[in-house]
This record gives C-alpha cells, structure tokens and sequence, in this order.
C-alpha cells in the first residue's frame, strides 16, 4: 500500500470511528439514566410491599411527622426513602430508607457493567469502521491503480523511441562535437529522461542509500546543466559556504532539476535564475510569473499553468521527505518565486 493511500486509509477510518465512536456515547450515555430511572423505579416498588410486610431487612424504618410530607415518591437526597401512610394514625408517617452507601454502590455497579458493554461495543464498532473504510477505498485505489498501469504502459512504450534517439545522439556528437545544436538536442533528450525518472518516482517508492555529498558542487553542475538548455535566460550561482552532508545523489538530483526546471519554464523572456549556496541550505529564486496558492502548489496534480501535469512539486514534496529536507516556498505573483531547501536535519558524517 503506498503512502497516499495510507494516509487516506487512517484519515476515512478515523472520520467512520469517530462518528461512531460519539453515537455510542451518546447511546450510552441516555442507557444508564434508563437503568438509573429503572433501578428507582423497581426499589420504589420493594419499598411499597415492604411497607405492609416490614421484613425487607435492606430498609430502615422510622417514623416521621406528617408536617406536610409527600406520599408514595421517591426522594434521593442523602439515600433514598419514600413515605407511606399508618392506618389509623393521624400525626405520623412511616419513613422506608435505601442507605446511601449500598445506593451508590448500586449505581457504580450498573455503570461498571455498563462500562464493559461499551468497551466490547467500541472494539466491535473499530472492526466495522475498519470493514467500511477498506469497502469504500475499493473504487479509488482501483482506479488509482488502473492509472499506474496506464503510466507503467506509457513509460515502457517510451524506452524504445527514447532509447533510439539516444544512440543516434551519440553518433552524431562523434561527428560533430562542437555543433550547439547538436548540444541542444541532446540537453533536450536529458530532459525527457529526467521527466521519465520523475514519473518511475511517482509510481515507485524504493529506500534511498545515503552517501558524503557534496551538495554546492552537485547544485553547481545541474546549474550549468540547465543553463545549456535555456540559454537566453541568466543563470547565476554563489556559493557562501560549503554543504556537504549525508544524502543520497540521485534524489537530490531530480530535487535540483525539477525546481530549476521550473524556475526556467515559468520565468519571464531573459528572466534570471540564482542559485545560492549556505551552510546548511539552498535557494533557487527566479523573476517569473510567480504562484498564485503556495499552500496548495505541492498537491498532486495542482497547475496554475496550461502546461505540465501538476506532479513537478508534489515529487519535489515526496522525495525532500525522503531525504528528511525541508522546503520553504516564498512567491509573489509577477514577480517570481524563491524555494528554500534546508538540509539543518541531515548529519555530515555517516553516522
């Protein structure tokens, strides 16, 4: 199960818990005042026989005044006790008490009981949420998965014209090495393949291993590496400090060029690109059109542009949290956009 689906997985099960889980409180809840109701209802009713037998030894009997005292109800303060007319007598009553101790005992008993029942209930209502959170993911991660076969069909049928093209690339370098065109095309060729490695990151999630990198010199390279394919746009590095750390190449790599990438394609005609170098981060700003939403821009599949698919930044997201680097993203709209990448986390030795 991949990670998105997991993360959905937890949140729709939590949603079906939780609206259960508060109907069995709620139910719960209104059970025990009718069992409380019930449980005075029916000592009520002992109290009344026991008034003429008077062998009930669970009450206490006492005569108290008339003085305007209610018959045949039930009061609960300090116990329970009721009063019950004497034949013949017109100055007193007869006074049954219920102690306020075996009273509450009582109760925390039936709560108790009660308590049990509701957490059997809930391990019950934890199977059937988990039942109709798997049910109802069905559809989606059927459909997902038809869409991942249809991206692992493309990018096979890619590898052949890609792989063809490459070969003739070479052949033609070897006739002419220094043709800019020539140098162009193959740039351009570096550039499908890199989009071809996003989508296998998209569909493949495989651990990283972690090597002493040179992350200054690595930027330095993928800089140049794009300057040679947008070559009216101005490039410039500076490096303040050194950055070496522990990390893996190859996902760095497709960080870098993705967000070079798209500080290029959006940038304005002879728009400049700067990549900057400290300690333990790496800016890329440019002056381009800017984004609109920065909080939705890493989503999967959120474009504010006609062209892409809206994946560049959501791989960016997936494999900076792979390697455990932050990303800030500062942006103003015609004006351009300034992403952050902070490596603070990552060691400088293998550790």
């Amino acid at each position: 199960m991949k990670r998105y689906e997991k993360e959905s997985l937890v949140k729709n099960f939590l949603v079906f818990f939780s609206l259960l889980e508060v109907l069995l409180v709620l139910l719960f809840m209104e059970l025990y005042h009718t069992q409380k109701r019930e449980y005075k209802q029916n000592l009520f009713k002992t109290m009344h026989v026991c008034n003429y037998t008077m062998k009930c030894p669970q009450f206490t009997y006492d005569f108290a005044p008339k003085d305007k005292r209610k018959l045949n109800e039930l009061f609960d303060d300090h116990g329970l006790y009721s009063f019950f007319p004497i034949p013949q007598s017109e100055k007193f009553y007869i006074k049954l008490s219920y102690p306020e101790e075996r009273y509450q005992t009582d109760i925390h008993h039936i709560l108790q009981l009660l308590q049990i029942k509701f957490i059997l209930a809930s391990f019950l209502l934890f199977a059937i949420a988990l039942f109709f959170t798997f049910y109802s993911l069905r559809p989606i991660r059927k459909a997902l998965r038809v869409n991942d076969e249809f991206i692992k069909d493309i990018l096979h049928d890619f590898n052949t014209p890609i792989t063809s093209i490459v070969l003739n690339m070479k052949m033609f370098k070897e006739e002419a090495e220094d043709n800019p065109y020539i140098q162009r095309m193959s740039h351009g060729v570096d550039s499908i393949l890199l989009l071809q490695n996003n989508l296998k990151s998209f569909l493949h999630h495989s651990p990283s291993e972690n090597e002493r990198l040179d992350i200054a010199l690595l930027a330095q390279k993928r800089l140049r590496f794009m300057q040679n394919i947008y070559p009216k746009l101005h490039f410039v590095y500076e490096k303040k400090s050194d950055l070496i750390k522990m990390t893996n190449e190859e996902l760095l790599t497709r960080i870098l060029d993705n967000l070079l990438s798209n500080a290029a394609k959006y940038n304005k005609p002879k728009g400049k690109v700067t990549l900057t170098v400290t300690q333990n981060t790496i800016s890329i700003q440019d002056t381009g059109k800017g984004i609109q939403d920065v909080k939705k821009v890493l989503n999967r599949y959120y474009k504010e542009q006609d062209r892409g698919l809206g994946l560049g930044l959501h791989i960016v997201q997936k494999l900076a949290n792979e390697l455990n680097i932050a990303i800030e993203i500062q942006s103003k709209v015609d004006r351009g956009t300034k992403i952050i990448l902070d490596f603070t986390a990552l060691s400088e030795e293998n550790t």
